[in-house]
């Protein structure tokens, strides 16, 4: 019987970017990326100086959540002429069309509320052409984050960036970090893309005022990124990467949203990777939230996961827990597919093992016609080994001399599997009980 292997494995993601062959245009895209902001065509750092500025343009692509832009990915090359059309890039979904000009709001306006009025300071002939050059830039950087590993030109981009001068290299990557959170929709639709995740996790650990902005998009969008494929591997690397009071936020997070993520099939396998993760009250507080709806979760598809990655962590209390929770229920998970896997991390684990014996002790009909379910087989079969691992001889044979009258019925259908395992593994390790005594029990 398999071990409970969850429905998702972290083997979905690739590795690191491999570095490209073709360095002669290892630069172009990233070049033409600053080109685009720089007025005068001359050094990035003038492109960078455009985050302080209260432009107009500035204002709606980085402050409102509420615009989104016309953005296509291309996995090609880049090309910004109107005549020809960018491709867009597998799994992701093109924002809507931008909004009117109209709809500008002032630079000081709230970005909670708009008063509808244009920027008097700005012909919009101006905001127009700049609003085009912040989507080419966004267009650029987006093709890059997103582009095939091999082709991959952004690892090698960071590398550069990393070179420069403390001031310069923060600006740099706080206008990263303003285009890529522009909306949400950018953000997930890149979170959700594989080579999108990778990109987004090689930020993190740079700037910490980078980290912050990555980090309250992680919150804007948390349920979405843990029910991703991809988007998942952006929690863990984001709680690592931020100071103590947002490693909590996201703890907190990750408790209001327990039972929802376990009954997910994604959701369940990011909540078991984000636990690992998390300390303090917590955990804890995690920990009691399953154990005290263990015997529902048991025998949920994606929730029995959850519970026997519990199981597996060895807490004292928590096992005791999850195994006072489930005491009573043992035999009815048993012979349930997504219930037997918890019985059987249950009798492995070292705190939770004598309630389930306990349990098996009190009902011998239902130890027998376990040991010959189509499920229950393969538990009565662990219990059989664990008692022989741990020495128990009294006990080990006291089970199998219960099942020894149903021997001849257990050669055929699913208690043959259990017969095997007394016979070859069992039978040699116990004394057989004297026929007298075996009169008196029978």
């Amino acid at each position: 019987m398999s071990n409970g292997k969850g429905p998702m494995s972290d083997d979905d993601d690739d590795g690191e970017y491999p570095i490209p062959n073709d360095t002669s245009s290892m630069f172009s895209a990233f070049q033409k990326l600053f080109l685009q902001s720089n007025n005068n065509n001359n050094e990035l750092e003038e492109s960078s100086h455009m985050i302080n500025k209260p432009r107009e343009s500035n204002y709606m692509i980085n402050r409102n959540k509420n615009h989104n832009l016309n953005i296509q990915y291309n996995l090609d090359q880049v090309s910004l002429g109107a005549s020809r059309r960018l491709p867009q890039a597998a799994g992701f979904r093109a924002p809507p069309p931008p909004p009117p000009l109209s709809w500008i709001t002032q630079p000081h306006a709230s970005s909670s509320t708009y008063s509808g009025q244009r920027h008097s300071a700005y012909p919009q002939s101006c905001l127009r052409s700049e609003i085009l050059r912040d989507q080419e830039m966004l267009y650029l950087l987006l093709n890059m984050m997103t582009c095939p590993t091999r082709d991959s030109k952004f690892p090698r981009y960071l590398e550069t960036i990393d070179t420069y001068q403390t001031v310069k290299r923060e600006r740099c990557l706080l206008h990263i970090g303003s285009m890529i959170t522009t909306t949400n929709s950018i953000f997930f639709d890149l979170a959700r893309n594989q080579n999108g995740s990778h990109a987004l996790r090689a930020l993190l650990r740079r700037s910490s005022r980078l980290d912050a902005i990555i980090f309250e998009a992680v919150c804007e969008n948390f349920m979405w990124l843990m029910n991703d494929k991809f988007g998942r591997y952006l929690i863990v690397p984001t709680i690592r990467a931020v100071d103590e009071p947002r490693k909590e936020m996201l703890y907190k997070l990750t408790f209001q949203n327990t039972l929802s993520l376990a009954v997910e099939e994604t959701g369940c396998v990011a909540l078991n990777a984000v636990f690992q993760e998390i300390k303090g009250r917590f955990r804890d507080l995690i920990f009691n939230k399953i154990a005290r709806l263990a015997d529902c979760l048991a025998l949920h598809p994606y929730g029995t996961y959850v519970v026997q990655e519990f199981l597996t962590l060895q807490n004292p209390r928590a096992t005791q827990a999850i195994a006072e929770t489930l005491y009573g229920n043992f035999f009815k998970l048993a012979k349930e597919k997504e219930g037997s896997y918890v019985v059987e991390k249950c009798l492995k684990s070292e705190f939770g093992r004598e309630k389930v014996l306990e349990e098996f002790r009190k009902n011998d009909k239902e130890w027998v016609r376990m040991a010959k379910d189509k499920f229950g087989n393969y538990v009565a079969q662990c219990a059989l080994r664990v008692m022989k691992q741990r020495g128990k001889k009294a006990m080990l044979r006291e089970f199998v001399e219960k099942l020894r009258p149903h021997f001849a019925e257990m050669k055929f259908g699913y208690g043959r599997n259990t017969l095997r395992v007394i016979e070859e593994e069992i039978e040699a390790f116990i004394p057989k009980f004297p026929d007298d005594l075996l009169d008196l029990l029978y």
